[in-house]
């Protein structure tokens, strides 16, 4: 399957894709598995509704046409995903020298936290009317101990990555597969971030030419800014929602097929509370 998401441009646009869910031949495999939806979500799979934008010389994704920011009332989304049902299988690994704990981020088939949080899942909000700029042009990563700060990332039009080396010795080239890279970027030990530009809406890989092959993030540049990552809380936060009703739906993309729950929900302004579990079958959904 094509790496890159050309899907007929639609009214609704929701959060999973029609993008490979495995990396390119010869990389490390990704993790698979499933979502079991609680009795109030649904699992009809949603298609992300984008065009492709082509891509400048430089690697970064052509700049979309502006639109005018929602202005009317919001509303903030925030809640906790669980995973429930099977834990999460061992994924064999070989982590060299000084990066032992990265076992700890990479050595389980997805992250979860007490009381079974669900780390690394994505989380998004979609169906409403307006258009939500985002917060930031950069999306922040870190590296530590041979370990990216998330498994996953999301990023929307005008965005790009910005990754910053925390340790005061080892020295990372971290890359976006799926990319264009015209040079070779040197995440130096707590030097300046590197930046890292997607070529458009699609699923890409952020990795390490150093030989970490355990070192994977899955990257999604969607076409909206309404999305949060949870971490190992299972906790997600999603503000400046447009009142009325909206979809939410969470994907991991450590499963197989990204499979994914999802839910309407009427926002009203100020806070709104919505959470949910994410069902995990071994025997089903493992590689």
């Amino acid at each position: 399957m094509s790496r890159a998401i050309f899907i007929a441009v639609a009214s609704v646009l929701l959060i999973a894709c029609d993008c490979p869910s495995a990396p390119p031949s010869g990389a490390p495999s990704a993790v698979s598995g499933s979502t079991t939806p609680t009795a109030s979500a649904s699992t009809a799979r949603p298609s992300l509704s984008a065009t492709s934008p082509t891509a400048k010389g430089s690697g970064e994704a052509k700049e979309q046409p502006k639109r005018e920011p929602y202005k009317g009332p919001t509303g903030t989304l925030s809640g906790t995903i669980r995973a429930t049902g099977d834990p999460a299988p061992t994924v064999n690994h070989q982590y060299p020298k000084g990066c032992e704990s990265a076992a700890g981020t990479y050595g389980k088939l997805f992250r979860t936290g007490q009381g079974g949080t669900l780390a690394d899942a994505l989380v998004a909000a979609t169906n409403y009317d307006g258009y939500v700029p985002p917060k930031s042009d950069a999306v922040a990563i870190t590296i530590r101990n041979c370990t990216y700060s998330a498994r996953t990332v999301a990023l929307t039009d005008g965005q790009h990555i910005e990754i910053r080396n925390l340790d005061p010795i080892t020295s990372y080239l971290p890359y976006l597969d799926g990319a264009r890279a015209t040079a070779t970027n040197v995440a130096v030990p707590r030097g300046s971030a590197v930046k890292l530009y997607s070529r458009g809406r699609q699923r890409y890989w952020l990795r390490d030419q150093m030989g970490r092959n355990f070192m994977v993030a899955n990257v999604f540049h969607l076409p909206y800014s309404t999305t949060a990552v949870t971490g190992l809380d299972g906790r997600y936060r999603i503000e400046g929602l447009p009142v009325g009703e909206v979809k939410v739906s969470v994907m991991l993309p450590a499963t197989k097929n990204l499979k994914h729950i999802s839910r309407k929900v009427t926002i009203k302004a100020g806070d709104n509370t919505l959470d949910l579990e994410f069902g995990f079958d071994a025997a089903k959904d493992s590689p």
